[in-house]
């Protein structure tokens, strides 16, 4: 199992509203209050944001805000998470104990206020316009986690712990997908398997999301969300698919199949 002392998480933040401001806090709460050991890296994600931060960035975009912080990181395992997810007692040991050693990526289950991904779990404790109920979201996780097997399938979304050494090889996300970073966590779940590694999730880690509070997905930002989509067709030379995304059971296309995109370290690991 890997060692608290053994991870850095890492939060960007972009800030500039009290919904965003609350989600942070009631974040970096459950973290103090359940993984004190590991140090947690603050990114101030542009120039909106007045929570207090470890590092700022002053162009907004996520991606930029995870690599750098990741760039200051000397630990073996990184964790990234947005700032609106909520952590539960002994959410990290459940993560972490399955683990033999050739796992270098794997996600908790989500849960969100409303329906979201095929694989996320819809259970209402409230969000970030104040009314969230923690007591409600431990007493699911307690009722939920299973001690008779873990249940270890394929999967991919955030938060994510990655070996640092994978995330190093593949270069982190591309910043191309900033300022607002839609598909950039799909065009790292394509690198990280090109790479050769299969991502996997652990439902007996459930992390609460209060969801859509960053403006990602509003429609003054919808322009931002098509071009990086038009990005990633341009790099990879197909789009991106939704079926098996969220599983992470997708195959990638080769290159006789119109791939583009051939990074020297094309599957280093080999899964």
């Amino acid at each position: 199992m890997i060692k608290q002392s053994d991870c850095t998480i890492i939060i960007p933040h972009l800030g500039g509203s009290p919904e965003s401001e609350y989600a942070v806090e009631q974040c970096l709460i459950s973290l103090r209050e359940t993984v004190p050991d590991i140090k947690v890296i603050v990114v101030k994600n542009g120039p909106e944001c007045k929570h207090y931060g470890d590092i700022r960035i002053n162009d907004q975009g996520q991606c930029k805000a995870v690599n750098a912080a990741a760039a200051t990181v000397n630990t073996p395992w990184i964790f990234v998470t947005n700032d609106d997810m909520i952590y539960a007692p002994g959410w990290f040991e459940m993560l972490t104990v399955p683990l033999k050693g050739d796992e270098l990526c794997i996600s908790p289950i989500l849960v969100e206020p409303r329906k979201g991904a095929p694989t996320f779990i819809e259970y209402f404790c409230g969000g970030a316009g104040g009314d969230f109920d923690k007591e409600k979201f431990y007493q699911y996780v307690r009722s939920s986690v299973t001690t008779i097997y873990i249940p270890l399938r394929t999967g991919f979304n955030l938060p994510f712990l990655i070996k640092k050494e994978l995330w190093d090889l593949v270069g982190g996300y591309d910043i191309n997908y900033d300022p607002w970073g839609s598909n950039s966590d799909s065009d790292l779940e394509y690198k990280i398997k090109l790479a050769g590694v299969q991502p996997y999730q652990n439902t007996n880690c459930i992390v609460y999301h209060f969801s859509q509070t960053s403006g990602t997905f509003h429609p003054d930002n919808q322009s931002y969300w098509q071009k990086n989509w038009d990005y990633f067709i341009e790099k990879w030379g197909f789009p991106r698919t939704d079926e098996g995304i969220w599983e992470a059971n997708f195959k990638i296309p080769t290159k006789q199949e119109g791939r583009k995109f051939h990074p020297d370290w094309e599957n280093t690991y080999g899964f």
